[in-house]
């Protein structure tokens, strides 16, 4: 299987990015992040979300069929989730966990002891130790493919687990630990050259510094990683972290505080835009293991989502947009230093002065939903990009979605 580089994906997040320091305090959660209930959620541990770039799906780990995890899909469609169903043809008859998607969806990669994993050595009671392997799949014309291990030299004797994959896909980031002892995992990298992963390397501190870190989702246009920890700041167990990185230099990890985490565990951060996913095990879940989601702002130059839904061919925004704008709403006010601009775009259908005055009522609505909302009018810009700005300068399904599309310049007030 080849690992596929570009993408109409690949092409969106590539987009300027923004020059600041993400912290606790940029880091502006709408509300705490808000538990998915029977929706998603079992009674039993639902794990590891990963959710495509558009948010359109989401995949995760759950024992809630057995006594082993597999492997499940969600849809989401004018802003509800599906029932989740188990990803048969990628599971197996033991543990499938993990999942992480390409920045472009089509390359599923995740942790299995499946049959053909290495194994460890019998012990002294000559009983087999099954060890965690990392298996990949790539999905065409909406159907996974047969998995197949990660070529290269990543797999080992021992545990690895919690891959995810760099933007532009040459770089494998992935946990590794000794059989039966999570207290010693080492975060490693690897690079993908002529077809296979090779030159397996620790990452450089503040990893592999004596502390049990997992779940790294690398987070380019924020310049940095997202990643789970318990750390001597943490507030109760594994708590969620962002650390900078630039051209492979870290900073400080900074703990994301009370608005994403708690007392309990928060793990496997991942996110389609503004909107977050966690899974966590605080009080008030459906079961052991749960996962949660928030909207998540940050006082970027610029942003852009898929949330917001219009009726075909008009500006009346959808109701399953609301929450979104909710949350938008809010961090504004929380933010009065800030004026925005909304730009409507549109796809390629129809002709540009049709697309522009369509795209610039879409805008308007926008800002006149914000302003029912509270926000001061003199606050929103708007402008009606029409069609002359597309992410993919193509036609058809796939390339339409990418297209239609609201963005957000956020302009400091002087």
């Amino acid at each position: 299987m080849s690992l596929q580089k570009v993408s109409i994906i690949t092409i969106l997040l590539s987009c300027i990015l923004p020059c600041f320091s993400l912290d606790s305090k940029t880091f502006s959660v709408s509300d705490p992040p808000k538990n998915l209930k029977e929706s998603i959620n079992s009674r039993k541990n639902d794990f590891a979300p990963t959710v495509s770039p558009d948010g359109s799906f989401m995949i995760f780990n759950s024992n809630r069929n057995g006594a082993y995890q597999d492997l499940f899909i969600s849809n989401c469609k004018d802003g509800t989730w599906s029932r989740p169903e188990p990803l048969s043809d990628i599971n197996s008859p033991f543990n499938d966990e993990t999942p992480f998607l390409s920045a472009d969806g089509s390359i599923l990669i995740f942790s299995s002891d499946r049959d053909g994993s290495i194994e460890m050595p019998k012990n002294e009671l000559n009983q087999i130790r099954v060890s965690f392997d990392l298996y990949w799949s790539k999905r065409v014309n909406g159907e996974w493919s047969a998995p197949e291990p990660i070529p290269g030299r990543v797999n080992t004797m021992y545990h690895e687990k919690s891959p995810s994959l760099s933007r532009d896909g040459t770089t494998l980031y992935y946990c590794m630990w000794h059989f039966g002892n999570m207290k010693k995992t080492a975060m490693l990298k690897a690079t993908y050259r002529n077809g296979e992963f090779t030159d397996p390397k620790p990452m450089p501190a503040p990893f592999n510094t004596g502390y049990p870190d997992v779940a790294l989702i690398p987070a380019e246009d924020l310049n940095g990683f997202f990643f789970a920890s318990h750390r001597p700041d943490s507030m109760g167990m594994f708590d969620i972290y962002f650390v900078s990185s630039r051209d492979g230099v870290f900073g400080k990890p900074v703990n994301l505080g009370d608005r994403i985490n708690s007392t309990a565990n928060e793990l496997y951060l991942s996110r389609a835009d503004q909107r977050y996913f966690i899974c966590s095990d605080r009080d008030g879940g459906t079961g052991l293991f749960d996962l949660y989601s928030s909207f998540v702002f940050t006082k970027e130059a610029k942003f852009e989502t898929r949330a917001i839904h219009f009726d075909f061919d008009k500006a009346v925004i959808w109701k399953e947009s609301y929450p979104y704008l909710d949350a938008l709403s809010k961090f504004l006010k929380e933010h009065g230093d800030v004026e925005i601009e909304i730009i409507g775009h549109t796809d390629l259908h129809g002709t540009d002065e049709y697309n522009n005055q369509l795209s610039r009522k879409r805008a308007e609505a926008v800002k006149e939903y914000l302003a029912g909302r509270g926000l001061d009018p003199k606050r929103i810009k708007i402008f009606g990009a029409g069609k002359t700005r597309p992410v993919a300068n193509q036609l058809g399904k796939g390339f339409d979605e990418l297209n239609r599309r609201t963005e957000f310049n956020i302009l400091k007030k002087k």
